[in-house]
């Protein structure tokens, strides 16, 4: 086979060739697929049965309705749902997504072990569930643009919107809490809402 070279027009040299040959060969990279959610169908040896991981704040109260109305539409368990407030969240088991990055914004976890941010989770979400067609105007990136931006203004003042207290304060909470130095009641001894002392 003769490799023609594209800025001239002539037929490389048998080692210029290899070389150009070498460059357009497939390249395979191995991918380590996260660990099944317990609770999902079993899955082949190479390819869970779940497409993403959704880190959610199981804390807010909009996000967990979004979320019962995805698991409302989650028959083939496509979506593996995690609460990041949960306090068993763990990092490790969730591409390394740190508590606070995950209250930043929205995370999805492919099960190649993609990390995706933002919009594109939605998008990514809602085609696993069978309703792509929703986000399929931010495959344009321009609308991808301009969506991101205002989720990333939604994201930053959520929890306050909702009636908490600042994520700052939260995600601080939780680090406190993690190394020991916080102590936190349950809603049975503290009344509606849990309270922490720092």
């Amino acid at each position: 086979m003769r490799t023609m070279l594209a800025s001239t027009g002539r037929v490389a040299r048998p080692a210029v060739a290899q070389r150009i040959n070498a460059l357009r060969a497939p390249r395979l990279v191995a991918v380590r697929p996260l660990a099944s959610a317990a609770g999902a169908a079993p899955a082949s040896p190479s390819r869970p049965s779940w497409d993403i991981r959704l880190l959610y704040d199981g804390d807010c109260p909009l996000c967990l309705r979004e979320v019962d109305f995805l698991r409302s539409k989650n028959a083939a368990n496509k979506v593996v749902f995690v609460d990041i407030a949960a306090a068993d969240y763990n990092p490790a088991e969730n591409a390394g997504i740190s508590f606070e990055r995950a209250m930043e914004t929205i995370h999805g976890v492919t099960w190649e072990g993609r990390v995706l941010t933002g919009v594109e989770v939605f998008r990514a979400v809602y085609e696993a569930v069978g309703l792509g067609w929703v986000y399929a105007i931010t495959k344009i990136p321009i609308v991808l643009t301009l969506a991101n931006k205002v989720y990333d203004v939604w994201a930053s003042n959520r929890t306050q919107l909702t009636g908490r207290e600042a994520l700052s304060v939260i995600v601080e909470r939780r680090r406190l809490e993690e190394a020991g130095k916080a102590s936190c009641r349950t809603p049975q001894t503290a009344g509606a809402q849990q309270q922490c002392d720092v």
